[in-house]
């Protein structure tokens, strides 16, 4: 699947930052992404490529389900979700919190909080891993911020 994240020419005038993932069968979905939720949506990348996560965000949307629906209240949601991707959020959250989405992500806590909760996580989580997904997301958001207004970044995932 083909992960576009689009730079939104101005995030006030409605032109926000969109999402678009294109699936292997050439079938598309999309959303606008609120300010700030690039980052969370790289974090769910950088976590789900890092663990082999198949279940999780990106790879429901890899396997049909619309962006979209995963907003939805559960009665309304054509799809339950899968014990793997309710586990991958405190990960997500977690990686987050490390590095605050500001114009220094770079200067991630290198203790970080998620070292301290880490023993609380639904998933072990190794010191190589951790590292590893860290340097990942310290690299998207480097080339977010490298992004001009209108700019694409694209990004691949596979199941």
């Amino acid at each position: 699947m083909v992960i576009r994240f689009k730079k939104g020419k101005h995030q006030w005038k409605h032109k926000p930052d969109t999402l678009t993932c294109i699936r292997d069968d050439g079938s598309i979905t999309w959303t606008h992404l609120h300010r700030g939720f690039v980052h969370h949506d790289f974090a769910h990348y950088v976590v789900e490529t890092t663990l082999g996560f198949k279940n999780a965000f990106f790879g429901l949307v890899a396997k049909g389900h619309d962006i979209p629906d995963f907003s939805e209240p559960k009665a309304k949601r054509p799809f339950e979700i899968p014990k793997e991707a309710t586990d991958t959020e405190p990960i997500v959250a977690l990686l987050q919190a490390d590095f605050p989405n500001t114009p220094n992500a770079q200067d991630a806590n290198s203790n970080g909080l998620f070292r301290e909760h880490s023993a609380t996580l639904p998933v072990s989580i190794t010191d190589e891993q951790l590292e590893m997904m860290r340097q990942k997301l310290q690299a998207l958001l480097q080339q977010w911020r490298d992004l001009q207004p209108g700019e694409s970044m694209v990004l691949e995932f596979h199941i």
